[in-house]
C-alpha cells in the first residue's frame, strides 16, 4: 500500500564529496526520511554533476510520490571553500573542473526550487549543533575526516565562515616542513597524512617493503586496502597498520590543540567516514589533543565522535531548508 504524499511539504538536501554525492529527503528538522548515494568519479565536472543530481532528485521525487511544486528547497553541502552568502563553489582540493563555480544559481536554474550552498564542514557542524550529541552547547569545532579532512567552526549557534570564507580548513594547515604535495597547492598539509585517503595512500607504500597482515589483506583484495581495513589490522596488534594509525591520530590531536589554544572551544567533534572507529579513534586523539594545551585551561574541551558519521552533513544540509522557511 502507498502512501499519499501529496501537496506534503519537503526539503531535500544534497552531500557532495569527492568520491560520493548523497541525496537526502526529510519532512522535518533532525530527520532522513530517505538517502540515496551515488559514485561522483564520473561526475567531477560541474555540469556533468548537476545533470546526475538532477536525475537523482527526479528518481527520489518519483518514488516518494511526491510533487517538485511542494519542495521548500535544497540544501548543498560541498568539500571545498564555498562563498555561502553567493552560493559559489571558490574551488576543489579533490574534484577536478571546480573553481569559481555558481553552483547555487546554477541548481537553480535547472531544479526550479530555492538553493543553499555551504561547504561539508561547516553544514556538518551546523548538523551537530542543532540535532547531534551536543545539540546547543556553547561554541564548537566539528572536524571531518574522510577523504579530505575538514573542519567547521560554530560561534553563539552559527557557522563561521571567516573572511574570504576559508575558515575551518584544519586540513590544509601545515604540520610536515617541505612534506607531500596536496591537492590545495601546499605541501606538508594534515590532509596528506591523516585522511582516510592518506592512510590508505600511506599503507599501500609502506607495504611493499613490509611483510605484513595488511599485506596479505590487501593481496585478497585486489592489491587494495581501505582506511577501515587498516584501523581494523591496528586493533589485531598489526604493526605497521598500528604505527599508521598512531601518527594520524597525533597530527590530528597535533592540529586539533592547535585550534584549542586560538579559539578556547568548549567542545570538539569528530565526523566524517573515519570517525565510524569511534571510541578508538576519540582515544587517541584525545590523547594528543590534550597533551598539546598549554596550561591554564581551567575545563578541557570534550573530545566526542558523532552519533552519525555518516549523515550528519545531509542533515545539516537539509538543516539549511528549514532554518531559510
Amino acid at each position: 500500500m502507498h502512501t499519499d504524499n501529496s501537496n506534503r511539504k519537503f526539503a531535500l538536501a544534497c552531500d557532495i564529496g569527492a568520491t560520493k554525492v548523497s541525496l537526502s529527503l526529510g519532512y522535518r528538522p533532525g530527520e532522513i526520511s530517505d538517502r540515496l548515494t551515488d559514485m561522483t568519479h564520473r561526475m567531477s565536472e560541474p555540469e556533468s554533476l548537476i545533470n546526475e543530481l538532477s536525475g537523482m532528485i527526479s528518481g527520489m521525487v518519483e518514488k516518494n510520490r511526491l510533487s517538485m511544486k511542494d519542495c521548500m528547497g535544497l540544501g548543498v553541502a560541498f568539500a571545498g571553500p564555498v562563498n555561502g552568502k553567493e552560493g559559489i563553489v571558490l574551488y576543489a582540493p579533490n574534484i577536478q573542473g571546480w573553481e569559481n563555480v555558481p553552483l547555487r544559481h546554477l541548481l537553480e536554474k535547472k531544479t526550479g526550487v530555492r538553493v543553499r550552498v555551504h561547504n561539508d564542514a561547516n553544514v556538518g557542524a551546523l548538523g551537530e549543533y542543532r540535532h547531534g550529541g551536543i545539540a546547543g552547547a556553547g561554541d564548537m569545532l566539528y572536524i571531518t575526516i574522510s577523504t579530505g579532512i575538514g573542519a567547521g567552526i560554530v560561534i553563539d549557534g552559527k557557522p563561521y565562515e571567516g573572511a574570504n570564507h576559508m575558515a575551518g580548513e584544519i586540513g590544509h594547515v601545515t604540520v610536515i616542513e617541505r612534506g607531500r604535495k596536496c591537492g590545495c597547492g601546499k605541501s606538508g598539509c594534515l590532509e596528506t597524512v591523516a585522511s582516510g585517503s592518506s592512510i590508505e595512500r600511506i599503507a599501500l607504500e609502506r607495504m611493499e617493503a613490509e611483510e605484513t597482515s595488511l599485506r596479505r589483506r590487501a593481496l585478497e583484495t585486489g592489491g587494495r586496502v581501505s582506511s577501515i581495513a587498516v584501523f581494523e589490522e591496528a586493533r589485531k596488534g598489526d604493526i605497521l597498520a598500528a604505527e599508521l594509525v598512531e601518527n594520524a591520530c597525533r597530527y590530528l590531536g597535533t592540529a586539533i590543540s592547535g585550534a584549542l589554544m586560538l579559539m578556547d572551544f568548549s567542545s570538539v567533534v569528530l565526523g566524517g567516514g573515519v570517525a565510524r572507529e569511534g571510541e578508538y579513534l576519540r582515544k587517541k586523539v584525545e590523547f594528543y589533543t590534550l597533551k598539546g594545551l598549554a596550561r591554564g585551561r581551567t575545563q578541557p574541551a570534550s573530545i566526542l565522535v558523532s552519533r552519525f558519521p555518516d549523515s550528519v552533513v545531509d542533515i545539516g544540509a537539509l538543516e539549511l531548508v528549514f532554518e531559510g522557511t
